[in-house]
């Protein structure tokens, strides 16, 4: 199977670089990183997009086409429309031109960020809130990706995992401040499912076997909070808890967050025929990678 990354040095692409090493891979990025391999990892000018793909896609043409492109930071997003606009949604639609050009099964990688209304648990039918420019452009990506290409899956998720970079995830740095017994000050009405990126990863393979189409939520099965998700992985990973604080987070007035980000991933679970891991497993083969990796 060949499998195209389109983003392969952020935490979700240069963790499948890695876990996909099996299959026949390659990742296109604006640069190269020492955290995935130099040979894997193409540089690509993504202003240019579409001809610099089909440069390599004539010859090597991808089974599956993976885009975890994003700008994440909402403070950016907010910061800069139409920087977000063109990162989120028209690279996005860019790279759904190219899978269909090419036959190729295309997954988009959205977001969760869609919800504020105190319901616990969402569908991939539920009502959705845009708050910010983050939602904004990520949404319009999702109409616009499946406007352009019928064969794509749209992957609604929260994911968690180590990014191995001087920038750290949020789960490097969780570990990193529980770890130096330093003060760590968690959400208490921030709440969402959070899944592994080497969790989600498999669960892609399996989607593109089944070959399924439209949004999915694919995430953990239960919803937490995030000093409740920090608690437990301080217990899992043998760490003192005395220093994580419970703190709300208020919204302002220059941005606004979603707060309520929980998914229902019934949906998947019976389009697949699995159970969706629960917040212990999760923290738990967190926990077995940082073994394997770390020590």
């Amino acid at each position: 199977m060949k499998i195209a990354i389109i983003g392969g040095t952020g935490l979700l692409g240069s963790n499948l670089l890695k876990l996909y090493s099996e299959y026949d891979i390659k990742s296109f990025s604006r640069e190269q990183s020492y955290v995935v391999d130099y040979f894997k990892n193409f540089t690509v000018d993504f202003r240019y997009l579409e001809n610099e793909l089909i440069k390599y896609f004539i010859a090597w043409k991808p089974d599956v086409i993976i885009n975890t492109v994003a700008v994440v930071n909402l403070q950016k997003c907010e910061d800069d429309y139409n920087y977000a606009l063109e990162i989120n949604c028209n690279i996005s639609a860019s790279v759904a031109k190219i899978a269909k050009k090419y036959n190729s099964y295309f997954i988009h990688i959205s977001t969760d960020h869609y919800y504020n209304d105190n319901i616990k648990f969402h569908t991939e039918n539920s009502n959705v809130l845009l708050m910010n420019n983050y939602a904004k452009t990520k949404f319009e990506a999702e109409k616009e990706v499946l406007n352009t290409y019928e064969k794509s899956l749209i992957v609604r998720t929260n994911i968690i995992g180590y990014r191995r970079r001087t920038a750290k995830s949020f789960f490097e740095w969780l570990l990193d401040s529980i770890e130096n017994n330093s003060e760590t000050k968690l959400y208490t009405n921030f709440f969402t499912s959070p899944i592994s990126v080497n969790e989600l990863g498999y669960i892609l393979i399996r989607c593109y076997k089944k070959r399924l189409t439209g949004r999915y939520n694919i995430a953990s099965s239960e919803v937490i909070s995030k000093y409740d998700f920090g608690v437990k992985t301080a217990q899992r990973f043998g760490y003192n808890l005395e220093k994580i604080k419970p703190i709300l987070l208020e919204n302002n007035n220059t941005l606004k967050r979603a707060l309520t980000l929980g998914l229902d991933i019934s949906k998947i679970e019976e389009a697949l025929n699995i159970k969706m891991p629960t917040i212990d497993e999760t923290i738990s083969n967190l926990y077995k990678e940082y073994k394997e990796v770390y020590e």
